[in-house]
């Protein structure tokens, strides 16, 4: 981040000054004091969970020279107290101002699914020839896409964002704070149904990015998804590039072979053969639309293929481990129907030595369409799978559905991932094959936590 003035963070923010200096200097800023480093500024954002006020004293003590808070702030000595009525829309409009300074491309990136994996393909393309700024992990809502923005230096050439709100109007917001020249829409699927009622809603909501981006933009949609194209052409654009399986796309994928967890192969544009060293035919639209950004913004095919396949998985994302001679498919970053579907299929054409598990949590944030696509997801258990594991209240659907279908040999369900992690030490065996995936807010991950704390401490005492 480049210095601000208090002053021109008054003036974003809207905010009155209790005490301070106008005039003073700030480096960085925060909203979690547990990062806190000496001459930050420090937003108490008021969240559903947590009210960053309480952490105030905290991020003071490590050094916070500048705190924003909604309750007016006055005991702190030798520190800049500003006062908002909204913490998190400050943050917005101090990133909106932040932005206006700087002149990068701005890619923005929404979709149901495959966001992080686009940005981070494109991102592994583009960061060997210019200056990349890119949303850490999933920062893709109204305080993520600001905390990326103030990331921003002078020598930032492009910046990529992932956008994804759970109301209309949301997304319109981000794209009036970040001021995108790209925009991205990856799939239409069922999230937030909560919130946005059909699959109708959340496209309405995904075309706010289109619609911010008419007339003077560049579109990159995936044109075998007719519920992308129905609301990409909606608007004019300075241009409209698509990406797909059909060779009637402007960048297209054929030729396609799966080679399950060693990756995939395909052939691009009828020209070039691709190797994806990550498992999933549905990572190949991940890297079509990377490639096509990358095409938008002038690389050559060569550089383009040659960083795609070097690239791997962050985090939490079909991610591969070994734990005592068991192999661990960690999907566990996040679900809804259509990548849940997409990660048994996946797993299913893996290769095991014994028995293939998937253990599967609630899927979040589907409103009172939840049982009837958690029941979905129990018909659909792909040959191949023996034991099923469902985790939550949610998930039982998906268990109970399964039931009728009696193909699997052991079905199993658990309210929460550490009962679930207690009974499965006793079943799992050397050699079986771990598929665990469900919503963020499941915590799946804590059932691989539970395995590793449980080998490591029986290699010490055996």
């Amino acid at each position: 981040m480049e210095l601000l003035t208090i002053n021109e963070i008054l003036n974003a923010a809207k905010g009155t000054l209790f005490k301070g200096d106008k005039n003073s200097l700030v480096k960085n800023i925060t909203i979690d004091s547990r990062i806190v480093k000496h001459g930050d500024l420090f937003i108490a954002i008021r969240g559903k969970t947590l009210d960053g006020y309480k952490f105030i004293e905290d991020a003071i003590k490590k050094g916070a020279e500048t705190i924003i808070s909604q309750q007016v702030v006055t005991e702190y000595p030798n520190v800049n107290l500003i006062q908002v009525n909204n913490t998190t829309t400050a943050l917005g409009d101090i990133a909106q101002y932040y932005r206006k300074k700087f002149s990068p491309t701005v890619i923005a990136i929404t979709g149901s699914n495959g966001k992080t994996t686009t940005k981070e393909m494109v991102a592994e393309i583009l960061k060997r020839k210019v200056k990349v700024v890119k949303a850490p992990n999933s920062y893709n809502n109204d305080i993520g896409v600001p905390l990326t923005i103030l990331q921003l230096i002078q020598d930032t050439r492009t910046l990529i964002l992932e956008m994804e709100m759970n109301e209309l109007g949301g997304t319109k917001r981000l794209c009036d704070i970040a001021q995108p020249q790209v925009g991205v829409i990856t799939n239409v699927g069922d999230t937030h149904l909560e919130f946005l009622q059909s699959r109708d809603g959340v496209a309405k909501e995904k075309s706010e990015l289109l619609e911010a981006i008419a007339l003077y933009g560049t579109a990159i949609l995936n044109a075998d998804d007719p519920m992308v194209m129905q609301i990409g052409n909606k608007f004019r654009y300075k241009e409209k590039v698509t990406f797909g399986f059909n060779k009637k796309n402007n960048i297209y994928a054929d030729n396609i072979t799966n080679k399950n967890e060693l990756g995939t192969e395909f052939r691009l544009c009828g020209k070039y053969h691709v190797t994806l060293n990550i498992p999933g035919v549905y990572n190949i639209y991940n890297a079509l639309a990377a490639i096509t950004i990358a095409r938008v913004l002038d690389f050559d095919f060569k550089d383009i293929i040659n960083s795609l396949e070097t690239f791997r998985l962050t985090t939490m994302r079909m991610e591969q481990l070994n734990i005592n001679g068991i192999d661990i498919i960690n999907d566990a970053y996040n679900a809804n129907p259509q990548s849940m579907m997409a990660s048994l299929v996946t797993f299913s054409g893996f290769t095991c030595k014994g028995r293939k598990i998937a253990i599967l949590g609630d899927m979040l944030e589907l409103g009172k369409k939840s049982p009837e696509l958690h029941k979905n997801i129990g018909r659909k258990i792909p040959d191949g799978i023996n034991i099923l594991i469902t985790v939550g209240e949610q998930a039982t659907f998906i268990a109970e559905e399964a039931k009728k279908i009696n193909k699997l040999d052991l079905i199993l369900q658990y309210p929460n991932p550490q009962e679930a992690a207690n009974k499965l030490i006793d079943i799992i065996k050397i050699g079986d094959k771990i598929l665990i995936k469900g919503s963020r807010a499941v915590k799946m991950e804590e059932i691989i936590n539970k395995f590793k704390e449980y080998y490591g401490i029986k290699s010490k005492t055996s």
